[in-house]
């Protein structure tokens, strides 16, 4: 039996190892096709997500269109969808080495790449995600959170996408007493304010999410509504949702490779540097109507709980993002400037 138990392990080594192959030898001819695409003079950019076609790649889908229809088909894009290549986490370091050229990457899954770019999933920032978005692009287009990027070798060009962040669960959460009783899973602005309260937080991967809903490892989630819950099933596992209850906006940020952005020539840069302006809003405009078309339907499949105590949220909102400065702090960074900064400009964006 034991022999059997070395053998099976073995086995399901193997075949991981195999796995692991197989990508790495994957990304590595994307790398090759990369290279001999640029070194011909052709413009043939290579996109990633690491979901399939979804709201998620949305807003990059559009850009997509509208750089090469403003190129005249100068430029085309490639487009890869899925995690085969690699997943939301390995994101910034693929197009870091030019495995893409262009993809879009989070904040959130990666803060330790993007310490101070992460200020903008702090919790109840603004009630406005066109306003978060115009906020976030400023705030990324230069300064240190730039640099951030610049480190990874990447050119920063848009905020890609905000998704509202809501709570769906598995029975109705109306108060702070109802939340304490719940496993939640969350991230972002959410775990941080969570943990700021003495709630655990359960950290499972968002692919991960459905099997564990259905089993009750978690009972609850902070997730991506109404959007990416309704169209990836959380209707019909969840049965309650607080509908209209944000509690920050989710970023999947679009950049490219800085190497290959060095690369093109003027004119195109000058049209994507206008495509990436015009997106803030154009993708906005595209969220807004599916929160609309989704919301509608998610609110058929799941009951709406309104939270009743959002006051008592709000009055540790604060702390919370002390918290993330002195996290900041104690790396060397100045979270409270990067803070400052970017509630100017949400302040801004607002009048």
């Amino acid at each position: 039996m034991f022999k059997g138990k070395l053998k099976l392990k073995g086995k399901i080594e193997m075949r991981n190892l195999i796995k692991l192959c197989l990508s790495a030898l994957l990304i590595a001819v994307f790398c090759f096709q990369h290279n001999t695409v640029l070194a011909q003079g052709k413009i043939n950019l290579k996109f990633h997500s690491s979901f399939g076609k979804s709201p998620l790649n949305m807003a990059p889908r559009g850009w997509m269109d509208e750089v090469e229809k403003r190129t005249n088909g100068k430029v085309k894009f490639t487009r890869v969808f899925g995690g085969s290549l690699g997943k939301l986490t390995a994101q910034p370091e693929n197009i870091k080495v030019g495995a893409f050229d262009v993809g879009n990457i989070s904040v959130v899954y990666n803060p330790g790449l993007y310490a101070l770019s992460n200020v903008v999933s702090l919790p109840f920032m603004s009630t406005d995600a066109l306003v978060h978005a115009k906020a976030a692009h400023e705030l990324h287009s230069s300064g240190v959170t730039n640099e951030e990027f610049t480190k990874m070798n990447q050119k920063y060009l848009f905020p890609g996408m905000w998704t509202k962040i809501q709570l769906m669960s598995h029975e109705p959460v109306r108060t702070i007493a109802d939340l304490r009783k719940q496993k939640i899973r969350a991230h972002g602005g959410a775990s941080e304010l969570l943990k700021t309260m003495g709630i655990p937080v359960y950290g499972i991967p968002w692919g991960e999410l459905p099997s564990a809903a259905e089993r009750r490892v978690v009972t609850a989630g902070i997730i991506g509504a109404p959007v990416d819950a309704y169209a990836f099933g959380f209707g019909k596992i969840f049965k309650y949702w607080n509908q209209g209850d944000d509690w920050f906006f989710f970023p999947l940020t679009c950049v490219m490779n800085l190497d290959t952005w060095k690369k093109l020539p003027a004119d195109v840069k000058k049209v994507i540097d206008q495509t990436n302006t015009d997106m803030i809003l154009k993708g906005r405009q595209m969220m807004a109507a599916l929160e609309k078309k989704n919301g509608a339907l998610l609110a058929k499949q799941a009951k709406t709980a309104k939270f009743e105590e959002r006051g008592k949220l709000l009055a540790v909102r604060d702390k919370t993002w002390q918290n993330w400065v002195n996290a900041r702090n104690k790396e060397g960074k100045n979270g409270q400037a990067v803070l400052d900064r970017f509630l100017s400009l949400l302040k801004k964006y607002k009048s």
